[in-house]
C-alpha cells in the first residue's frame, strides 16, 4: 500500500478548527460576526470559567428556518457568497463558511434559530461535530448560539492557553474591537454572571464628534482617556479614515491599544498598524505605543480579505499608496491638535553663574503666537541627523572608568538648556549633548537594578490610595499572587477594590502620584502579557524600565543649575552605557572639527 491516504473526515475537521478556533476570544469574534451579517441590532455575550465552560451568543438577527439551521454546520456553508468573482468584492464579515462547522468539532454547540416569518425556532445540537438532536423550541425572533465544553475532544489544546481572567481579557478586546467598527449595533458582555461592558449603539451615520460615538470608543477603551479622546475625519481621492485618536499624553507599552477597522471589519494588520505608528512617530517616546480607534474605508474590490484563515489581515491591491495615505491625513492632524501647542513661544535659557535660568530672547520675533514645541525638537534632531551624516568621526562621550576628572560629566562646564530637552556642555574635544529625560531615566534604571539585592525595596505610603480603573487584562495580572509580589518588591503597593478597580497604595521612591495611574496600568498589562514564561531577570528589567520612564524628568522640564550638576554627578557614578534602558542614546559629541566645518574654519 502506499503511504497517502485520505484523513478521516473528524480529524479533518478539527485540522480546520485549528486554523479558525485558537482559544474562546476566536469562538466570540466568529459568533459575534455571524450575528452582525444576520443584521442584528443587539449582541449579547455571555462568558463563563474563561470560556471553556460555556460561551452564550444572543442576536435579534433575521434567523434561520429548519433547513438552513442544519446546514450550517457543514464545512464550506455559507449564504455569503455564490460564485468565484464574489470574493472580489466581499461586503460581509463572514464568507468562509467554516466557522460554525470548526467550532462545532471542538466542543459541543446548541443552535437556536427563529426567522421572522416562522412562529417556531429551530434548535440543533452538536457534538464533536456530529449531529446529536433537532427538534423545535420556543425563542424569539433571532439566533442564540450555546457553546459548551470547548476543547472537550482535544485536550492537548488547553495546554496553550492561559489563566481563565487572562482569556477573559481576549475575549474582552475581541466584543470591544466588534463594537468599535460597528458603533449602529448595541453590545453587552456577561462574565460569570456579571456585566462587563454594555455598550448602547450610536444612530446610524452619525460622525466621530457625535457624543454617542464618543461614549462608544470611551466604553470600549477605558473612561480615563476621556479628556484625551480626540474625533478624526480624514479624506483623499483613494480612502476615509474616520474615528478617534487618543492624545499622546496617554500611550501603551503595547499595541493592543491601536483598534483598526477596513469598512467595517475588525482586522490585526501589521502594514495598517505600522502606517500608525509611523504617522506618531515623533510624538511618542522609544517603546511607547498610540491608542487610537479607526475605520478605513475603501472600494471593497480594492481589497483582499480572504489571505487569512481568521480574517485578521487584509491585503491591498497598491498597499504602498494606502498605508502612504494614512500617515499623510494622521500626520496632518497630529501636528495641528491642540495638545502639541505651547502657550508660549519657545525660549533658550543660559544658565547663570548663581544659578538661576537668565532667559534670551525668543526665537520667533512674532512673540505672541505659539510655538510647535515638538516640530522645534524635530528641527533640532534634523540638525543632529544632518550633521551625523557628514562626518564620520563623531563619536559618543563617554567617560572611561578609571580615568581622571577631565573626562567625567561633573567636571565639564555648563553652557546651558536648549529645547527644553538637551543640556549642552563644553568637553575637551567638543560640544556635549544630553538628552536630561534618557540620561536621568537611565540613572533611576541602575538604582532600581541595584535594589534588587534588598528583600523590599523602599515605598512611600499614600496619605489617601488612588483609584484606578483597570481593564480585564490588568485586573487578572492584580489577581496573580506573583505579579503582585513582584510589584511590591519594587515598592509599588496595590490591592482590589471592586470589580473593576484597584487601589494604589503606596508607591517607590520618586514616583510621583500624577504619574502613579499608568505606571501601574502599564506594569500590570506587561505583567499579564508576559505570563510566568520569561525569565525573571528580564520581567523585572522591563518592570524597572518602566518605572525608571516615568520617574525620570520630563522633555520640556525646566533645570535649575543645581539640577543638572546633580545630574551629571549621578551620570558619573553609573555604569552609563551611553544609551537609557529602552536604547535611545544619552549622550553625543559633536566634534571641534565638524563645528570648524560647518562654518568655513577648516
Amino acid at each position: 500500500m502506499g503511504g497517502i491516504r485520505v484523513l478521516d473526515s473528524a480529524v479533518a475537521d478539527q485540522i480546520a478548527a485549528g486554523e479558525v478556533v485558537e482559544r474562546p476570544a476566536s469562538v466570540v469574534k466568529e459568533l459575534v460576526e455571524n450575528a452582525l451579517d444576520a443584521g442584528a441590532s443587539h449582541v449579547d455575550v455571555h462568558v463563563q470559567g474563561g470560556g471553556l465552560e460555556r460561551i452564550a451568543v444572543l442576536d435579534d438577527g433575521g434567523g434561520m428556518d429548519a433547513a438552513d439551521a442544519v446546514l450550517c454546520f457543514s464545512r464550506h456553508a455559507t449564504s455569503k457568497l455564490r460564485v468565484a468573482d464574489d470574493l472580489r468584492c466581499l461586503r460581509t464579515f463572514g464568507f468562509r463558511g467554516e466557522a460554525l462547522a470548526a467550532v462545532a468539532s471542538v466542543a459541543r454547540v446548541t443552535l437556536t434559530t427563529r426567522a421572522a416569518d416562522t412562529e417556531v425556532a429551530q434548535q440543533v445540537r452538536v457534538e464533536g461535530g456530529r449531529v446529536a438532536r433537532v427538534g423545535e423550541a420556543g425563542a424569539p425572533r433571532g439566533t442564540r448560539v450555546d457553546v459548551e465544553d470547548l476543547f472537550f475532544n482535544t485536550p492537548a489544546r488547553k495546554k496553550f492557553l492561559k489563566a481563565a481572567r487572562t482569556e477573559v481579557g481576549y475575549v474582552e478586546d475581541t466584543v470591544a474591537s466588534g463594537a468599535l467598527a460597528t458603533p449602529s449595533v448595541a453590545f453587552r458582555l456577561v462574565v460569570d454572571g456579571k456585566t462587563a461592558l454594555d455598550l448602547p449603539a450610536a444612530p446610524t451615520n452619525v460622525t466621530p464628534e457625535h457624543p454617542s460615538r464618543i461614549e462608544r470608543t470611551v466604553g470600549c477603551l477605558g473612561k480615563h482617556l476621556r479628556p484625551h479622546l480626540f474625533p478624526f475625519v480624514g479624506q483623499t481621492e483613494l480612502l476615509t479614515l474616520a474615528g478617534h485618536v487618543v492624545a499622546p499624553l496617554e500611550t501603551r507599552r503595547d499595541l493592543a491599544g491601536v483598534h483598526l477597522s477596513v469598512n467595517g471589519r475588525p482586522v490585526a494588520d501589521r502594514g495598517l498598524v505600522q502606517a500608525v505608528r509611523t504617522a506618531f512617530r515623533t510624538l511618542l517616546e522609544v517603546g511607547r505605543q498610540p491608542i487610537v480607534a479607526l475605520d478605513l474605508a475603501i472600494d471593497p474590490e480594492l481589497v483582499d480579505v480572504n489571505v487569512h484563515p481568521r480574517k485578521a489581515e487584509v491585503r491591498f491591491a497598491d498597499p504602498r499608496r494606502v498605508h502612504g495615505h494614512v500617515i499623510g491625513l494622521l500626520s496632518d492632524f497630529l501636528s495641528r491638535t491642540p495638545w502639541l501647542k505651547a502657550p508660549a513661544p519657545a525660549r533658550v535659557f543660559t544658565l547663570s553663574s548663581t544659578g538661576a535660568p537668565a532667559p534670551m530672547a525668543p526665537t520667533s520675533t512674532t512673540s505672541a503666537a505659539p510655538v510647535d514645541v515638538h516640530s522645534y525638537h524635530q528641527r533640532v534632531r534634523e540638525a543632529l541627523a544632518r550633521a551625523d551624516a557628514g562626518s564620520n568621526a563623531r563619536g559618543l562621550a563617554v567617560p572611561a572608568a578609571g580615568t581622571g576628572a577631565a573626562t567625567s560629566f561633573s567636571s565639564l562646564r555648563v553652557v546651558g538648556q536648549v529645547g527644553g530637552t538637551y543640556l549642552v556642555l563644553d568637553g575637551p574635544d567638543g560640544m556635549v549633548l544630553i538628552d536630561q529625560h534618557a540620561a536621568h531615566e537611565r540613572v533611576v534604571f541602575e538604582r532600581l537594578r541595584a535594589a534588587r539585592t534588598q528583600t523590599q525595596a523602599p515605598s512611600q505610603p499614600l496619605l489617601v490610595p488612588l483609584q484606578v480603573e483597570l481593564g480585564a487584562l490588568e485586573l487578572a495580572a492584580l489577581d496573580d499572587d506573583g505579579a503582585r509580589a513582584l510589584l511590591e518588591r519594587h515598592g509599588l503597593v496595590i490591592e482590589r477594590f471592586g470589580p473593576r478597580t484597584a487601589l494604589i497604595k503606596a508607591l517607590p521612591p520618586g514616583l510621583s502620584a500624577k504619574k502613579a495611574e499608568l505606571i501601574t496600568r502599564d506594569a500590570l498589562a506587561e505583567l499579564a502579557r508576559q505570563g510566568s514564561a520569561g525569565a525573571l531577570d528580564e520581567r523585572l528589567d522591563a518592570l524597572c524600565a518602566r518605572l525608571a520612564c516615568h520617574a525620570a524628568v520630563r522633555a520640556g522640564d525646566a533645570l535649575a543649575h543645581e539640577g543638572v550638576r546633580a545630574l551629571l554627578r549621578d551620570l558619573d557614578a553609573i555604569d552609563l552605557g551611553a544609551h537609557c534602558p529602552h536604547g535611545r542614546p544619552v549622550v553625543r559629541t559633536l566634534r571641534f572639527h565638524e563645528l570648524a566645518g560647518w562654518f568655513d574654519r577648516r
